[in-house]
């Protein structure tokens, strides 16, 4: 899969976890932050994870992953560098 057809895969099954419609999916970039642009929820961010590994493998473990990450990191956080951690995790 390409990193554009995995960045739009990874915004999609945010997208089914918040319950945004397809305007909001068609505004997600990889360079959106997650913190900063999204405005995430601690449980949201814990249920796209769990779509993620689902879908991707137990592997890809974004919670795990954030936890790692300093506040600065964390802030800047974009669904890009999501994407680049579910490619690593699932070996695509």
């Amino acid at each position: 899969m390409s990193t554009e057809g995995l960045v739009r895969r990874v915004a999609e099954l945010l997208r089914e976890v918040v319950g945004e419609d397809r305007a909001w999916l068609d505004a997600v970039r990889p360079d959106t932050l997650v913190d900063g642009e999204l405005l995430l929820e601690s449980h949201e961010l814990a249920a796209w994870s769990l779509a993620l590994r689902r879908h991707y493998g137990e592997r890809v473990d974004l919670v795990e992953y954030v936890a790692g990450l300093d506040i600065d990191r964390i802030i800047a956080l974009t669904v890009g560098e999501v994407a680049t951690h579910v490619a690593a995790g699932a070996g695509t």
